[in-house]
């Protein structure tokens, strides 16, 4: 029996011990907020049962259960900078065995730690079983969904340095084809112009599973949100642009 309200109270709880009023701890707090309502979402257009929408729901709320930690320590989001909030969510859970707080039944232990892992990888370890792989699908593209929300309807690249950046660059080459691919982009340590991260967020449809995730983003036009927040400088750019909507219009639209 997963019981979601004692969830949701003792996760509230938990972020409690936060600073609410920072800025980037409310988002986070959000951030699995919706994810668990997305990752519900998810199961439910799979026709799974019960007990299975209620363990997706469970996973996309803790799934990020390490940001308020990181961000304490390190002031920072970035895994490359600190720790792998995959990793220390699911050590997180483990430690003085804190799952409980969450679940009383230790039977889906390993499903949610395992997803939770996985959730932020490039790509989901090899060898799980059907169900455990399902789960870390489901967490994975209800989480993608949230960053692009975060990324169209919020402003990710604020100030005005990051927007100067964005608007007068070009996007690198090796990034383009990896979209005119189909292929999710691998961040890498190269130093790159800022539009090139954008680009990261965008080739993430191509990291997506379930037909209710295409759908969802394309209905809400959350690629072009993204694309059109900036008024690109350069004449190749914008063509680069029409060119990746045009791509991520047709990869969606074949998908649902």
């Amino acid at each position: 029996m997963i019981d979601l309200e004692v969830a949701k109270n003792e996760f509230m709880k938990y972020v409690s011990s936060y600073d609410s009023s920072i800025t980037e701890i409310d988002r986070k707090i959000k951030h699995s907020l919706r994810v668990m309502e997305q990752s519900k979402n998810i199961a439910e257009s799979l026709n799974l049962n019960e007990e299975q929408i209620n363990l997706a729901t469970l996973i996309g709320l803790l799934h990020d259960i390490a940001r308020f930690e990181q961000f304490s320590q390190y002031k920072t989001f970035s895994d490359y900078r600190s720790f792998d909030h995959g990793d220390m969510g699911a050590e997180i859970l483990e430690k003085d065995n804190f799952i409980r707080k969450f679940i009383q039944t230790d039977k889906y232990d390993e499903i949610i730690k395992t997803a939770i892992r996985n959730h932020n990888k490039f790509s989901i370890e090899e060898g799980l079983d059907e169900e455990t792989l399902l789960f870390a699908k489901i967490v994975k593209d209800a989480d993608k969904i949230d960053i692009f929300y975060e990324a169209s309807e919020l402003m990710l690249w604020h100030t005005d340095e990051e927007i100067k950046q964005v608007e007068e660059g070009v996007i690198s080459e090796d990034y383009l084809e990896t979209i005119k691919n189909h292929k999710c982009i691998y961040r890498d340590d190269k130093k790159r112009p800022k539009i090139d991260s954008i680009m990261l967020v965008v080739s993430f449809i191509f990291d997506t599973n379930f037909k209710y995730t295409f759908k969802y983003i394309l209905e809400n036009n959350f690629i072009n949100k993204i694309l059109d927040k900036f008024n690109y400088k350069l004449e190749e750019t914008r063509k680069q642009i029409d060119l990746i909507e045009k791509i991520a219009q047709e990869f969606l639209s074949q998908k649902i």
